[in-house]
């Protein structure tokens, strides 16, 4: 188990049926979210969010959910539905026109490390005409098997390309959507319905955070002065990510309904449906 573990919990009082309940949960290796939702209202009844001092393992992924499940019943309750979201690095897109079901290592290996055991996933995103190939955690699938029985399991890439590239997108020019959590974030830069660059990136400091940021612009060839970049997630304009983001980029918002936050209930109301 890891210690310093950082334990935030919500719920409402409604009782609910178990045909009118879903569960969706959020598996990072910095910490676990569960949410429970009322299918037809969309309200969140049960919140709970479990955030590690520092990252683990796979393997201990595994056991601090061994240990939730012993201690919490609300997980263990009868749902309509189950869905998982795996947040890490571990992904790539393919063009939809090229992809084969029979390479997906190949797809993999050139730009993230894995293992001859890793299992390997895809989600079509069929409006997009892309896929997104990735990396679950097998043993924690398996344990959310032996609970559940089938359930649905996703990239949170996946969610956030196709939020991105929806019908609200619109304009000529390249712009960037970032979406932070407490200890990465995912970067989209997109033009129009085009997916130009889909990235994860680790971040310690403030620099660190700026840092990617403008090299992924000097990469792309995009001007800090003209191009549009929106935040969303775990920050806010007094925070200092904000801060050092608004010193050397002009156009930079928080974009608060485009790219929820991932470690927040408001995702699961706003994201997965």
């Amino acid at each position: 188990m890891v210690t310093g573990v950082k334990v935030t919990e919500q719920m409402t009082s409604k009782s609910l049926d178990k045909t009118h309940k879903k569960l969706s949960i959020q598996v990072r290796l910095d910490g676990l979210s569960f949410f429970i939702q009322e299918l037809d209202s969309k309200e969140v009844v049960y919140y709970r969010n479990h955030s590690f001092d520092k990252k683990v393992d796979a393997q201990g992924l595994t056991q601090e959910l061994q240990a939730l499940y012993s201690q919490n019943s609300r997980l263990k309750e009868d749902f309509k539905k189950v869905e998982v979201v795996y947040v890490n690095a571990l992904f790539t897109f393919v063009p939809k026109a090229v992809f084969q079901e029979d390479f997906l290592s190949d797809y993999l290996k050139f730009n993230t490390k894995i293992l001859a055991t890793d299992y390997i996933a895809h989600d079509h995103l069929d409006e997009q005409e892309t896929v997104c190939v990735y990396v679950p955690y097998t043993n924690c699938n398996n344990l959310f098997f032996d609970h559940y029985g089938s359930f649905e399991y996703h990239h949170c890439m996946s969610l956030l390309v196709k939020n991105a590239l929806s019908g609200n997108a619109k304009g000529d020019k390249p712009r960037l959507l970032i979406n932070v959590l407490r200890s990465s974030f995912q970067i989209i830069v997109y033009k129009e319905k085009e997916l130009l660059l889909a990235n994860s990136f680790d971040f310690t400091t403030k620099e660190d955070f700026i840092y990617y940021i403008l090299f992924t612009l000097e990469q792309l060839s995009l001007d800090p002065e003209t191009t549009q970049v929106h935040l969303a997630g775990d920050i806010t304009k007094e925070s200092d990510l904000y801060k050092i983001a608004y010193t050397y980029i002009r156009n930079v918002s928080i974009n608060e309904h485009t790219v929820p936050v991932i470690d927040s209930k408001d995702y699961i109301s706003s994201l997965i449906v």
